[in-house]
């Protein structure tokens, strides 16, 4: 397996914990970025004059530039240096965000959502790498673990704060507010991290090097599988998770703001899913295995949510148990990224390309399923195609896991 050779980056060191949160908090405050959209969806369609499809393009335009230059972004970043990377994400972010606070029409509020989502990537491409220098070989897979908390984190955050912003200043507000904290972290950010020794930092581009390491990822089977698997993942989602706001005014009638905070409770469940995926894995369950067990529950869980017939509770018992169980997910496909990378110096490559995968799914889903709401006048056309993902994953972690028993016999010689 290529983890033994990657690992060897960071032996000898001390675990910087501080340094690992705070490559964490990046992480959240740029999934803040993806948790203000759903609590805000209604307040645009009113403000801005947008129908239900074109407002699911509001939660799926922020992966557009990541599908187009995901794993580019982990290239660059595996040659130029991942801090830096990771602050002019963090800069991009702001400025989409606070632009996009004054757009008087949807067109650009969709156009700064693009720069949004490629200041996302760049952040959820580079940061895993730093960790992953900072991080003791046996303690790798637990800070990882901790990192693949970050999205459902910060997106729960964002949402639970969000009623207060839509009683004061609205969706503007909120988007003003996120741009002040993207900046203010950015500047924590290169303060605390000022003069730390971080060995991959580059200060230029071997370009044949460069269409070396990212053409050699690109077509590695690992890395692929595991994209596909995330895009499997991210499509089921973003999209439940994504519309549940409108889902429950639609269906029952529930405020905004309770709206909100139910989409945060849900969301927030994911969190210690992905403490239990990395535990699961240190105790020896296999990728795959999990990989399979837990979007199949997801894709299950789908037409408890979307059926109209069952009480209120119960579909919301399958939101909670659809991202509680889909939290195993993050941690077991991010911390694949070193052991199917395919050298120790692609480990962010492998992160763009597994991270443009999770775009590829957050752009189809919303959409396809906002057509497909609109084309039938009901939501329990959604369970089909969600689960039809599910399926899809679990059919890609089964090839996963045959390879990953295939490395091990080979590393074995048995």
């Amino acid at each position: 397996m290529n983890i033994s050779g990657i690992s060897a980056s960071s032996g000898g060191k001390k675990n910087r914990w501080d340094l690992v949160l705070l490559f964490v908090g990046a992480g959240v405050v740029a999934s803040f970025q993806v948790g203000k959209a759903p609590p805000m969806l209604p307040s645009i369609r009113d403000e801005l004059g947008m129908s239900l499809v074109l407002a699911g393009w509001v939660l799926s335009t922020f992966n557009v530039l990541g599908l187009a230059v995901g794993s580019l972004a982990g290239a660059v970043s595996d040659a130029l240096g991942h801090r830096l990377v990771l602050f002019s994400g963090l800069v991009l972010q702001a400025a989409g965000s606070i632009i996009g606070a004054f757009s008087p029409v949807a067109s650009i509020l969709l156009t700064t959502r693009l720069f949004e989502g490629l200041g996302f990537l760049m952040i959820a491409s580079s940061a895993p790498v730093l960790i992953f220098k900072v991080t003791r070989p046996s303690d790798v897979r637990f800070s990882l673990a901790v990192w693949s908390c970050f999205l459902p984190a910060g997106a729960s955050i964002i949402m639970l704060l969000a009623p207060m912003f839509n009683s004061f200043s609205g969706w503007r507000g909120l988007w003003l507010a996120n741009g002040a904290v993207l900046v203010l972290f950015a500047v924590f950010f290169m303060k605390k991290t000022d003069g730390m020794s971080m060995p991959e930092v580059k200060t230029s581009l071997n370009l044949k090097r460069f269409i070396g390491d990212f053409a050699g990822t690109v077509t590695s089977a690992g890395p692929l599988l595991l994209s596909f698997i995330f895009a499997a993942y991210t499509l089921q989602w973003l999209t439940v998770m994504g519309f549940l706001p409108t889902l429950l005014i639609d269906d029952f009638g529930i405020g905004k703001g309770s709206a909100s905070i139910f989409t945060a409770v849900m969301v927030a469940v994911n969190i210690p899913g992905n403490l239990a995926g990395g535990w699961l894995m240190q105790k020896g369950i296999g990728r795959g295995k999990l990989i399979c067990t837990a979007i199949l529950i997801m894709g299950l869980n789908s037409f408890v949510i979307y059926s109209s017939g069952l009480h209120f509770w119960i579909r919301y018992g399958g939101c909670l148990a659809f991202s509680g169980f889909g939290g195993l997910l993050p941690a077991s496909i991010l911390s694949g990224a070193p052991v199917h990378a395919p050298c120790s110096d692609q480990v962010g490559t492998t992160n763009g390309l597994i991270m443009q995968g999770g775009q590829l799914g957050q752009l189809v889903g919303p959409p396809v399923l906002a057509v497909l709401v609109s084309h039938t006048g009901t939501w329990q056309s959604a369970p089909f195609m969600l689960f039809a993902a599910a399926l899809t994953g679990a059919g890609l972690s089964l090839i996963l896991s045959m390879k990953e028993k295939k490395m091990e016999s080979d590393v074995t010689g048995l």
